[in-house]
């Protein structure tokens, strides 16, 4: 599984794209790709999979100022993406999310054909 490089890049836009740390496992039977992604919501955010390619966006939604007047403010709206090249062993059908406390959980679950075959050794008689 291959990643992109940069964690911030600047838009046209007044937001901040963030490119979201990761964490990945693997075991005999899945991926598990872990993302923080502070401020986002489960609504805010968009998972693709297509030719090969992992592709997560998302924004963080922060609470409304309104009436309020901000006499110093570093929180910011935030954009987003980071994107994964996926090898043929995941099954792009069998891809589970779960967000949770700013963390987004997903499950790649690999091929059946892929998973390693355990091979009994027979006694001779």
């Amino acid at each position: 599984m291959a990643t992109d490089k940069s964690l911030i890049s600047e838009s046209k836009s007044s937001r901040r794209v963030y490119v979201p740390v990761a964490d990945i496992y693997e075991t005999e039977d899945l991926y598990c790709l872990k993302l923080e992604m502070p401020g986002a919501t489960k609504d805010s955010i968009d998972i693709t999979v297509e030719n090969n390619e992992l592709l997560i966006e998302g924004k963080s939604v922060l609470e409304d100022n309104a009436g309020r007047q901000i006499r110093y403010s570093e929180f910011s709206n935030m954009d987003y993406k980071r994107s994964f090249r996926i090898g043929n062993d995941i099954d792009s059908n069998k891809v589970e999310a779960k967000f949770e406390d700013g963390v987004l959980t997903l499950l790649l679950y690999k091929h059946e054909a892929v998973k390693p075959k355990k091979i009994t050794i027979n006694t001779a008689n």
